[in-house]
């Protein structure tokens, strides 16, 4: 009864169920972290991708192998095993799609998902409503169904793999994931044919209402253009997240440079400080000593009174670049208040760093780009000989001094005024 397989078809029946199966893992691994109404939109599309696509798959490897009489299909029942597709894909891709998944509900989805295969694959060959009853084979038959098992949790687990990872990984995976289940459902399709046969003088009944022509290429064509237009689908979503998780952390950047960052001078501001104290105190690598240099515009009181707030704004800018430029590859400088600056200076009684005391002090005769004067109180303080804590270093190095002591902490025990360690 049976001729022999059209290539064409087969092939096509292949290609139709890859960009089922591309599809459907997809839109299976998008479930997981979509809820609601939007929810129900991506599982009812990934059936509707799947269902189909199995379906059709499996009408386009019937006519792959021709009856030598015209082969045509019932409506009511060829429908039927349409929606027996789409159910079973609908109920496995739902349960897939959970926060988590059990091997028990990954079981339940499995034997939903073959169920509706096997469903659909022999209804489909009922659907000729032949003359004569079909023949089985036990072997083939059981085979098949096994098949299906398989593939079916087989396909289910790889796309929930698929949904855990990200960018080329994830579209690489899909794909070779994609090219499994293809081979799996056209393994099981081609084995049920070998299950169930029949009889050679069989013919269809007169009143199919569908030709098998239209059931070959026209309908692989169609269900490609559907699947197409799915990733087509999937495409714009994968671009759209892209853009919001980029656009988020952006959003999430400028919320961080906004908390640590002086708005006007684009410095580190009090909090980025009191942040990298903590993290150097906290810190097991690198120079255990650290300094912390206060820089205060004696003078700012005056600055403001005289200047209106945009030209001060450019006035403190203005100094703070020159402190900028005195100081040395590395060191962290911060604004502390409106007037005052500290810097964070690593091992700082090292000779690596006298150059930039020296420029430091000149900073005694600094005036504005107006030609005003600059007038500086200067503080330090020395970790851990001034102490262990972020707040008692920061009050320490805020004790005004002369800028002519920035840099020289050999007389910091000196100064009844600073906070010792252990005090």
């Amino acid at each position: 009864m049976l001729a022999n397989y059209d290539l064409s078809l087969v092939t096509a029946s292949f290609v139709v169920a890859v960009f089922a199966a591309y599809t459907a893992l997809y839109f299976g691994a998008r479930l997981k972290d979509t809820k609601g109404g939007a929810r129900m939109i991506w599982l009812g599309i990934g059936a509707l991708a799947m269902g189909t696509g199995v379906w059709t798959m499996h009408f386009v490897g019937m006519r792959a192998s021709p009856m030598m009489a015209e082969m045509t299909y019932g409506a009511g029942l060829t429908t039927v095993s349409w929606l027996a597709a789409l159910v079973a894909s609908g109920i496995a891709l739902h349960l897939i799609g959970r926060e988590t998944l059990s091997p028990t509900l990954l079981i339940v989805a499995s034997v939903a998902m073959a169920a509706g295969i096997v469903t659909m694959h022999y209804l489909g060959m009922y659907a000729m409503n032949m003359s004569l009853p079909p023949v089985f084979d036990v072997l083939w038959l059981t085979i098949s169904i096994v098949i299906a098992l398989v593939a079916s949790g087989a396909a289910l687990a790889i796309c929930r793999r698929v949904g855990e990872e990200t960018g080329n990984k994830a579209l690489a995976l899909q794909l070779v994931s994609a090219l499994v289940m293809a081979t799996a459902i056209c393994g099981m399709h081609y084995t049920g044919m070998l299950g169930m046969n029949y009889p050679e003088a069989a013919v269809p009944a007169a009143d199919n209402a569908l030709g098998g022509d239209f059931l070959g290429l026209p309908l692989a064509g169609l269900c490609t253009l559907l699947l197409a237009l799915s990733i087509f689908v999937t495409g714009l979503d994968i671009n759209a997240r892209r853009q919001a998780r980029e656009q988020a952390e952006q959003e999430q950047q400028w919320v961080e440079s906004a908390a640590f960052t002086d708005s006007s001078t684009g410095l580190p501001n009090r909090s980025a400080l009191e942040q990298r104290v903590l993290d150097r105190i906290a810190s097991k690598e690198g120079t255990a000593t650290f300094a912390l240099i206060y820089l205060d515009i004696a003078n700012y009181r005056d600055m403001s009174v005289e200047q209106d707030a945009r030209t001060l704004e450019h006035t403190v800018q203005y100094i703070a670049r020159q402190v900028v430029a005195c100081l040395d590859e590395g060191v962290f400088l911060a604004r502390y208040s409106s007037s005052a600056f500290i810097a964070l200076v690593d091992n700082p009684q090292s000779g690596a760093h006298q150059f930039m005391y020296k420029r430091l002090r000149k900073l005694e005769g600094l005036k504005t780009e107006a030609g005003g004067p600059v007038l500086w109180r200067a503080g330090q303080s020395l970790y851990p000989d001034t102490g262990h804590s972020s707040r008692r270093l920061i009050r320490a190095a805020m004790v005004a001094h002369s800028l002519e002591d920035v840099g020289s902490f050999d007389n910091l025990s000196d100064d009844p005024n600073l906070i010792r360690t252990g005090s």
